[in-house]
């Protein structure tokens, strides 16, 4: 027995018995409410998208790999395809954007303490899962294995290709409006395998492979670097800690909140400047941006000099193209995929470092910088 979700990424997902008493959790049901991109929709306005759906689709993806890899044990896949589903029940509101606000924890520290106690542990054990269960859930969603075994199984999940990336990109992608984020998953999944325990992939899917890192290097240039979506984030994180100085909840109590806290409290603020910049559009201007971390820091110095530092806002963002090698085979022969790949070798690693001002000083600022170069 099992109950369909609909899905625009899968058309449906199917949900078992024990997965719809995880689901019908507080815990859980929390994820409706945090957005998958933050503030991204104020920009890509139907980025609606939440961590719930993203999460769904993560579980139902987690089985396909699986299966692709050829793996049998059905037992295993009910834990590989719970990690799948919780492997972001930690995340504070406004997903990533907002997670330097744990302090010395994190998304995935915050998500293990909910599952190893309280009510999500006392819900895996009434479904029948042992305590010995519940621990390797949580190595594999969090990216804690033991040894080689456990590491193959936790790559499904949170691996180069694993369920979690192909799952955002092609979601993020979908309800951003954009095309970046599509490559051909399905030729994918059809030709994974594994190879002295490796996960990996046959040879005839390397222009599936190149598509999905070249969509990924887009999403992150185009969407989620984007230089309105930046400036968003650092305004609605001066946002959060103003509340939080003004006691409307502590840093311990964060991860328990939702976008909606957040957005409620704001929209009574109407004449709040770190309200109106994040909302009506009030936010700082982009006047540089450079690839180049020297020239970055000359400008940077240079505007400190000429403009108040209240009206500064500076962005540093560095992002690999690929966070570890992803192999191909060939007949049984494993190769690195940039060894095969010119296309991947030609990937640099992205590095974007702006510089904001204060709207009605915009033009003083590009003066400023076109006198001094």
């Amino acid at each position: 027995m099992f109950k369909e979700a609909s899905d625009p990424i899968y058309e449906f997902i199917r949900l078992y018995p024990h997965e719809l008493e995880i689901l019908d959790t507080f815990t859980f049901q929390r994820l409706r409410y945090i957005k998958q991109l933050g503030v991204a929709y104020m920009v890509f306005p139907s980025a609606q998208h939440t961590r719930f759906e993203h999460s769904l689709g993560v579980m139902n993806l987690a089985e396909s790999i699986y299966r692709g890899l050829g793996y049998k044990d059905e037992e295993l896949l009910k834990i590989v395809r719970l990690a799948g589903l919780l492997h972001d029940v930690g995340h504070p509101p406004f997903s990533h954007t907002t997670e330097v606000l744990l302090g010395d924890k994190s998304h995935e520290r915050v998500g293990k303490e909910l599952i190893l106690s309280g009510e999500l542990n006392e819900k895996l054990k009434k479904i029948g899962f042992s305590e010995e269960n519940i621990e390797l859930l949580v190595r594999l969603a969090f990216k804690e294995p033991k040894d080689e075994e456990e590491k193959a199984l936790s790559h499904i999940i949170t691996g180069e290709l694993g369920a979690d990336r192909m799952d955002y990109l092609r979601r993020d992608a979908y309800f951003c409006g954009t095309s970046y984020g599509f490559f051909d998953y399905g030729r994918i999944l059809s030709h994974l395998e594994r190879v002295n325990g490796k996960k990996c992939a046959n040879k005839s899917a390397i222009r599936a492979l190149e598509s999905f890192f070249l969509g990924r290097f887009f999403m992150y240039t185009q969407v989620y670097f984007h230089k309105v979506v930046r400036i968003l984030n650092i305004h609605l994180l001066e946002l959060i800690q103003d509340y939080m100085e003004r006691g409307f909840f502590s840093k311990e109590e964060f991860h328990q909140l939702t976008d909606a806290h957040i957005i409620g409290w704001a929209l009574k603020e109407k004449d709040n400047p770190l309200v109106r910049r994040l909302f009506l559009r009030e936010h700082f201007r982009e006047v540089f941006s450079t690839d180049d971390w020297n020239e970055y820091n000359q400008v940077r110095a240079f505007l400190k000099e000429k403009l108040d530092e209240r009206d500064l806002r500076f962005d540093e963002v560095e992002k690999n193209v690929m966070d570890e090698e992803f192999y191909l085979s060939y007949d049984g022969t494993l190769k690195e995929l940039r060894q095969v790949s010119q296309l991947m070798r030609s990937l640099k690693n992205i590095k974007i470092y702006r510089i904001y001002v204060e709207p009605h000083l915009k033009d003083h600022a590009i003066q400023y910088l076109k006198k001094a170069s």
